[in-house]
Order: structure tokens, then sequence, then C-alpha cells
């Protein structure tokens, strides 16, 4: 009796022993923790330095501050395209020396390109600064300095990636929040304001340069011993699917604000940018999952070893989704204490903003993780789909944007769309279509 009256019990446990061993051993749950972890720590900083901006500048002045920041994140689209490529051959090639021949040449074609889009971003700034209302040009100019050296420091952080240092990527990513964020305060607190903050960003990303470049080159051997016979037109043909999913990744939490700069009233739009850089915390985590599974897929890819890649994609997909849901939950229970924690009292009135942002980040979440999948595997029709998805999302919130939760709700709904055509993408590739040759091969030996 008592046997029976216990097992009930012991089922259940035994279970979640299990589960509990097997997600603890995943080196896709060591790896995605590792770059959460610095994740966290560096978006503790980050919103630090949000924080901070948002409190000493006001709404007013913060929503060109956050108009400003989203579009750097608009402009940085070339920038992920970088780091996919260095990624993806970071992890596809063989040998020490072929790395490091790698590396040293798609450093030097990135200071080209970092050059080559600062010059063409300074002469652009006069209509850009135009459309968002600035009355001087002066911010978009320290803005395109700060894309000139993100777009030479992501072949770096590809690198790493490719390579699986996720310590050491880790590691970079916080130090240039921290930098970011003592920097902003101190040229801030000296009179600079919105020049101070973005100068931050452009010398937090001049350090972490010099110190990734150093270590890389150290670690991956001298150019003397570094000698390959690597064709960068494959780089250079990757760039260009992969500076699109730059774009995918980007326009869910940025150019949504920027399009509320440009309609709404400047208090509004400030409210917006708040709500947006609190939502983005829901990010953290599956991000750091998205960072790891990169390189693990674009390894068993090229490997052929297609058995892999399905239970693979199913974990990060548990894993993100689990982390999504608790924040988005979380968000909507507690958004007023979220916003006068973070901002004050005078951001308060956001909460409902708050709420639905955290929905529609949760769905970018799970969207972003089929994206990562999909580039690794090279398969860049969903990435195209997902790019002509984001654009109607643009479009939509550029002609129907009564409210600021409608944008909101424009932003979950597109992204519910993208993910569920990314879902039925993959299972379709990776479950149905050998399920039914296998069907079809079995039929014809009878």
């Amino acid at each position: 009796m008592s046997d029976q009256n216990t097992l009930p019990f012991e089922r259940p446990v035994r279970r979640l022993a299990s589960t509990v061993r097997t997600v603890s051993t995943d080196d896709l749950v060591h790896h995605g923790g590792v770059m959460a972890a610095a994740t966290v720590v560096a978006g503790g900083f980050n919103y630090g330095y949000q924080v901070f901006v948002g409190r000493y500048l006001g709404a007013e002045a913060y929503g060109a501050f956050g108009a400003l920041f989203a579009l750097f994140y608009l402009l940085h689209v070339v920038g992920r395209g970088v780091r996919f490529s260095a990624s993806r051959f970071a992890a596809e090639l063989n040998g020490a020396h072929e790395r490091a021949a790698f590396y040293r040449g798609f450093l030097l074609r990135s200071v080209a390109l970092g050059v080559g889009g600062t010059v063409l971003l300074v002469a652009a700034s006069p209509a850009i600064a135009g459309f968002l209302g600035l009355d001087s040009a002066a911010p978009v100019t320290v803005v395109a300095a700060a894309i000139g050296v993100e777009l030479v420091l992501t072949a770096n952080q590809g690198t790493l990636q490719g390579l699986q240092r996720f310590g050491a990527l880790g590691a970079f990513k916080v130090a240039q929040a921290a930098v970011k964020l003592a920097l902003g305060v101190a040229l801030v607190l000296a009179g600079f304001r919105l020049y101070g903050a973005f100068a931050a960003v452009v010398l937090g990303s001049a350090v972490v340069l010099v110190a990734s470049t150093a270590y890389l080159l150290r670690e991956l051997g001298t150019a003397s011993a570094a000698r390959s016979s690597f064709r960068y037109r494959r780089a250079y043909r990757y760039v260009v699917p992969a500076a699109i999913a730059g774009f995918c990744l980007t326009v869910p939490a940025n150019a949504d604000v920027v399009v509320v700069k440009h309609f709404f009233p400047a208090v509004d739009a400030g409210h917006y940018a708040a709500a947006s850089v609190l939502g983005k915390v829901l990010l953290f985590l599956p991000m750091g999952i998205s960072t790891a599974l990169f390189p693990k897929v674009t390894a068993d890819h090229a490997a052929a070893r297609t058995e892999r890649l399905d239970a693979l994609f199913d974990r990060a997909l548990a894993y993100a989704a689990l982390v999504a849901a608790a924040g988005a939950v979380g968000f909507w229970l507690v958004a007023e204490e979220l916003l006068l924690v973070a901002y004050g009292p005078e951001y308060v009135a956001a909460a409902p903003l708050v709420r639905w942002y955290g929905l529609a980040i949760s769905a970018v979440v799970l969207a972003i993780v089929v994206l990562n999948f999909e580039l690794a595997r090279d398969r860049t029709d969903y990435v195209y789909a997902f790019a002509l998805g984001s654009l109607l999302e643009l479009a939509a919130i550029w002609f129907v944007h009564d409210t600021l939760i409608q944008v909101a709700q424009l932003v979950l709904v597109a992204n519910v769309a993208l993910f569920a055509l990314g879902l039925a993408t993959v299972k379709l590739d990776l479950d149905l279509v050998p399920t039914r040759l296998r069907n079809v091969l079995s039929t014809s030996d009878k």
C-alpha cells in the first residue's frame, strides 16, 4: 500500500532529477549561461548608463537621446553582418594558422569598412538630424564615430564567438559596458550632456577594441606563421544575408523608437524609450543562448551532423521560451514598480505600455532564436522572409500609430507571425521532410 502511495510522487521526482542532470551537462546551457551572465552584468552597467542619462537629461532630452541610441543600433546592422560572418568562418576553419590568417585579413577589411561608414554617416548627418527634429547635426556626427569603431569591434566579437571563447567574449562585453557607464557619468556631469553620453559609447568601444585585438593576436599566433588560402569573397557574400539578419535583429526593439520620436510629442517619445529600454532586459538571458547556439549549429552543419541539429534547436527554443515567458509575466505584474525604481515618478504613466512591450519582446526572443539557427545553416530564405516581415512591421507602425500601446501591439503581432513562420520552416526541414523521404525509400524497396 505504501509503495503504491509513494510511487506517483517518486516518478515525477525522478523525472525532474533526470531533467536537471541533463540540463546541467548541456554545453549549450553552460556556454549560454556564461554569455547570459555576462549579458546580465553588462546589462546592469548599460541600464545604469541609460537610467542616469534619462534622469539627468529629463524626458524631453531623453527622447532625443533614445532616438539617437536607436539610430546607432539601426546603423549597426552592417556590424552585425560582419560579426555573423566572422563567427561562421572562424567556426568552420580548421587549424590555428588558417584561423589566424583569416582573422588578420578580416580585421583589416573591417577597419576599411569602419572608416568608410563613418565618412558616409557624417555626410548624411544634416538630413538625419532634420528627420529626428534635432537643432544640430553634431550629435549624429558622434553617432557616426561610434558606428565606425563598432564596425571594427564586431570582427573581434565574431571571431571570439566562432572560436567559442565565450569567457573572453563575455569579459570584453562587461568591460565595454563598464567603461561606457563610468565615462558617461563623468562626461555628462562635466556639462557635455548629450554629447558626453555618446562620447562615452565611442570611448568604451575603442578601449575594448584595443584590448580584444591584442588578445586575439596573442592567442591566434604570429603573422609569419599565419598563411591561408581563404577566399574572402565567401565572407563578402555571406555578409549580405548576415547584415540583413542584423537588420532583422535590430528592428523589433529599435526602429519603433525612431518612428515614435518622429510622430509623437517629446514626452511620449521619452516614455516609449524608457519602455523599450526596460523591455530589452528580457533579451539578456535568451540572447546568451542564441550567442552560444550560432557557432555550434555552424560546426554541426559544416560537419554534416544533421541528426544533432533538431535536438539542438529544440533545446535552445525551450530555454529561451522559459526565460522570456517568466520575464513577460514579471513585467506585467510589476510594471509601475520597475518604472519607479529605474526612472522615477515622471515615467510611471508608461506602465501599461511596459506590459505590452514585455509581451512583444518575448515574441522577438523566440523569433531571434529561429533566425540565428537558420542563418547558421546558411538558410537565407527565412532571413529574407524575416526582413520582409520587419519592413512590413515598420510600415504598419508608420501608418497606424494612434497610441503608444498600439505601436507595441503591432510589434507583438509581427513577431508572433515571424516566429510561427520560422518554426514551421525549421520543423518541415528537419523533421517532416526526412520522414517523408524515408517513407518513400522504404516503399520503393518493397
